[in-house]
Order: structure tokens, then C-alpha cells, then sequence
């Protein structure tokens, strides 16, 4: 699922198919697939043309985000080609220095790298500003 910028959609406002897919960038097929499968309700069944409440909109794109959100522990990283929160293969952790600066106190940024203990890939996890394992 793309990443719908929802401050552009009026909480207070109605808007048609055709409306909600130019704000959106999107197909009017998906729109209308959201009213049939997803959960997307309007405002009244059976009449034309179809209007949906901003506000039910920015729920449903929040539900579908949220659905695809993975929380991680804190020995577990996010691997993109498994596409699972996966654990380091043992042996292969390293910490290292990203280069970059941040934070108010300009310290530095470290990331761990290891590799993914069942596809074998570089997986990465950024530390935050005053973590250093």
C-alpha cells in the first residue's frame, strides 16, 4: 500500500469516487474496491453518485497502515526480502558507524548489520542517538 499523504483529505467533507481517486493518486477500480471489500462505508447505499465522509477515509487508510506495521523486540530486525521481523544469524552482529551526526549534542549515529538468520541477507538496524551496544 503506497503511503497516502491523509492531511489532504477533509475529515468534514464528502467526496465521490472520481474525487477521493485524483486527491489520492489512485485509480477509481480501487476506490470502488474499497467500498466493496475493504470496510470503506458511504454515506448512503443505493444512490448515485457514490459520497464517503473524509473522515471514514482517513480510517481506512489508518487501519490498513496499521495492519502492515511490524514491531520489533530488541533483538530482532526487519528483513526485507523475507519480509518478516527475523533474528541475526550468530556471529555475523557488528556495529558500525553510519558517518553521520544527530541530535541536539551532534553525536554520532551508529547502525548494527548482521545477516538474516534464514535467507542469509544484510539486514540493518539504526541505534538511536544514545544507544551504543
Amino acid at each position: 500500500m503506497p503511503n497516502y499523504n491523509i492531511r489532504l483529505i477533509k475529515s468534514r467533507r464528502s467526496y465521490s469516487i472520481n474525487e477521493m481517486a485524483s486527491l489520492l493518486s489512485i485509480d477509481r477500480k480501487t476506490c470502488q474496491r474499497w467500498l466493496k471489500n475493504e470496510g470503506l462505508r458511504p454515506i448512503e447505499r443505493n444512490v448515485s453518485p457514490i459520497l464517503v465522509m473524509g473522515f471514514e477515509l482517513i480510517d481506512l487508510i489508518k487501519r490498513k497502515r496499521a495492519k502492515r506495521r511490524v514491531s520489533l523486540e530488541k533483538d530482532e530486525f526487519y528483513c526485507l526480502k523475507c519480509n518478516k521481523a527475523t533474528r541475526a544469524k550468530s556471529g555475523s552482529e557488528e556495529i558500525v558507524k553510519t558517518g553521520k551526526r544527530i541530535g541536539k549534542e551532534n553525536r554520532e549515529q551508529y547502525k548494527k548489520v548482521a545477516n538474516c538468520e534464514r535467507c542469509n541477507a544484510r539486514i540493518n538496524k539504526f541505534l538511536g542517538v544514545y544507544q551504543k551496544d
